[in-house]
């Protein structure tokens, strides 16, 4: 008995279906990252507007002149979930932003913001970058800094967030050690 011709050759119809599908499936990955940060970002803009810890520190830049950092930072069961910087230099206020999932860096923001603001925020240079497991997906600059900039470097990125959060770690325990009622009463 001889089959149809359209049922001789079964496996051209599933690389068929494969290449129908596959592209899908890869859009439905890609688009699932996205997802995954968006949460993150949803859930720590949430968290913190009501409960943040803060704390300033006293540097010096190259020039050595004096900054104030003011440290922002907010906590998902025990765990770090965004954490800010910002710090004045001349007329422009410079933030640096950092959102984690289990220590793991997902979205990272900076700015540079002309101040004192006047009716709105005049941002003269921004850029993110969006993570997945220590790589870079995506990265968006958007302004003109008015200086030549270096080409974004994913491992200068890590290398900023890695030193800013061993800042954070240190002076974390502090923060909260001073936030807790005292053990013993003179």
């Amino acid at each position: 008995m001889q089959r149809p011709k359209s049922y001789r050759y079964p496996g051209t119809w599933i690389i068929a279906a494969g290449f129908v599908f596959l592209p899908v499936f890869s859009f439905a990955q890609a688009a699932d990252w996205r997802a995954k940060i968006d949460r993150v970002v949803q859930i720590a803009d949430s968290l913190s507007l009501m409960s943040q810890y803060t704390f300033r520190l006293n540097k010096f830049n190259p020039a050595n002149r004096r900054i104030n950092e003011i440290w922002h930072y907010t906590l998902k069961d025990r765990k770090v979930i965004i954490f800010e910087v910002h710090y004045f230099v001349d007329s422009l206020e410079h933030q640096e932003v950092f959102y984690l999932d289990n220590d793991q860096l997902v979205c990272m923001e900076e700015y540079e913001i002309v101040y004192p603001p006047k009716e709105e925020d005049r941002i003269v240079w921004g850029s993110v970058g969006f993570f997945h497991n220590q790589s870079l997906l995506q990265h968006t600059t958007l302004g003109n800094p008015g200086y030549p900039l270096q080409p974004f470097q994913e491992w200068e990125a890590f290398k900023r967030f890695r030193s800013r959060f061993k800042e954070l770690q240190e002076n974390r325990t502090l923060v909260e050690r001073n936030d807790k009622e005292a053990i013993f009463a003179p």
